[in-house]
């Protein structure tokens, strides 16, 4: 039988976006994301964040740095006792300075790529999940996958 998840946005999903975040020491959760995390998870979804990260592409930072980030706001969430299954994230973009990332990808929303490998890896049932974040291109990615928005 296949789970049901939540697919979650990043910044200005569970975090604050300054802009560019390039140090762990930027990232705050938002009012109330922990505990959205704990009555999603409690209800039964799988929570996957699905980010766009052209930051990577743009020099600003190297993936290093980005799993830095990401473990602190793993750091904060587990602190208010809430867990994410897993996260994945795009590090390219057309317009990127770092070759090996300067690219067109079906991982990049508003393509869907990242949310299917995450149905393909963890066993989940697009249909019976959702995508939420900030932004249409986060509604797009999800309606491309099938995912309710």
């Amino acid at each position: 039988m296949s789970d049901k998840a939540v697919f979650l946005d990043r910044d200005d999903t569970l975090i604050e976006d300054p802009g560019y975040i390039d140090n762990p020491d930027q990232v705050k959760l938002l009012d109330g994301a922990a505990e959205a995390l704990i009555e999603l998870k409690n209800l039964g979804y799988k929570l996957v964040v699905v980010t766009n990260q052209s930051a990577v592409a743009r020099g600003i930072i190297t993936e290093k740095v980005l799993a830095e980030i990401h473990e602190r706001m793993r750091q904060l969430l587990a602190e208010k006792n809430a867990y994410l299954d897993e996260i994945y994230y795009c590090p390219y973009h057309p317009e990127g300075v770092v070759p090996k990332y300067r690219k067109e990808s079906n991982y990049r929303k508003p393509n869907p790529g990242m949310l299917l490998e995450a149905a393909d890896d963890m066993n989940i049932d697009l249909g019976d999940s959702w995508c939420i974040g900030n932004s249409s291109s986060d509604v797009e990615a999800g309606s491309h996958a099938g995912c309710k928005t």
